[in-house]
This record gives structure tokens, C-alpha cells and sequence, in this order.
């Protein structure tokens, strides 16, 4: 089984995440979901720690984590792709993601989710292609998931298997 890490940031899909956590374990993936301080007001921590066996990781475990196979970011926040893109870590997810895209051992697949206003914003684009010089997987296709780039779980899991399955030959 391959070890998946989950880092979902504040979007209001991230009440949904549950519903990836389930397709990627039905896939056989063991899935680590990390959040964003701000993301714990959107999922159901008790519900994802049920699914997964362990605690969603908000802060650094006490416990060592394990050699993940890839990364998904689902969603990912204009403010969290904002700092990872100019190396800002004032979370721990923010500092697993520096550390791993610096490592460049198995895929990051990133999901924006941003408004059409932020969407806008003049840093918003220039992040998105920074992270993806760095080898990140940016997968942001407002046009083709209205609105604000809204990919269903289903598609994620797919990029995540197509990804996977490239990067293992």
C-alpha cells in the first residue's frame, strides 16, 4: 500500500475531502491528511481521523511520518500557494510541502481553488508558475471546472493514478 499525503488548506470544498480520502483508499492508497490551521474549521476531523486510523495532522506528530508515494493538495489555496511559491513556512503543512518539493522524490499534484477575484490577483499566477518550475503538479482549469476550479474528487484520483503510475514506470 502506498502511503498518500493529504494536505487540504481553508476552501469549502475541504468539507467534502472525506469523499477523496475514501476513493483513494478504495484505490489502495494509505492516506496521511495534513491541514492548515485554517482548514480545521472546514473538514470533520473526527470523521477523517475514523476513516484513516490516526489523527489529521495540523501541527508536528510526535511520531515519525512515513515515505510518502506522492502528495495531493485538494484544495489549494491561493494564501498557501502564495507562501509555498516564495518558500514561506508559518505552518507545518506549508513546511512539509518546502521540505518535499525541495526533495523532488515523488509527485505533488496541486488543485487551486481560488475565487475569480483572487483568481486575479496579481500574484496569483506568477505562484502557480513558480511551483510548477519547482516540479509540482498544477492542475487549474477554471474553464473546464466552473467555478473556481472546482475538480471532482473522482478526476483528482485519476490525476493522482495517471501521475503515479508515470512516475513508477
Amino acid at each position: 500500500m502506498n502511503a498518500l499525503a493529504l494536505v487540504v488548506c481553508a476552501a469549502l470544498s475541504a468539507r467534502q475531502v472525506q469523499d477523496f480520502v475514501v476513493l483513494a483508499q478504495q484505490d489502495n492508497w494509505d492516506v496521511w491528511v495534513i491541514a492548515t490551521p485554517n482548514a480545521c474549521a472546514f473538514i470533520d476531523q473526527p470523521l477523517l481521523t475514523g476513516l484513516t486510523g490516526r489523527p489529521v495532522i495540523v501541527y508536528a506528530p510526535t511520531l515519525p511520518l512515513p515515505r510518502f508515494s506522492a502528495v495531493v493538495v485538494a484544495p489549494a489555496t491561493f494564501n498557501t500557494l502564495r507562501k509555498w511559491s516564495q518558500d514561506v513556512a508559518d505552518t507545518y503543512a506549508l513546511t512539509l510541502l518546502l521540505d518535499w518539493t525541495r526533495q523532488g522524490s515523488f509527485p505533488i499534484l496541486v488543485f487551486p481553488r481560488a475565487s475569480g477575484e483572487l483568481a486575479q490577483d496579481p500574484e496569483f499566477t506568477p505562484s502557480l508558475n513558480r511551483l510548477q518550475r519547482q516540479g509540482v503538479v498544477v492542475h487549474y482549469r477554471p474553464d473546464l471546472y466552473p467555478p473556481n476550479n472546482n475538480i471532482p474528487w473522482a478526476h483528482i484520483l485519476k490525476k493522482l493514478q495517471a501521475l503515479h503510475k508515470a512516475d513508477n514506470g
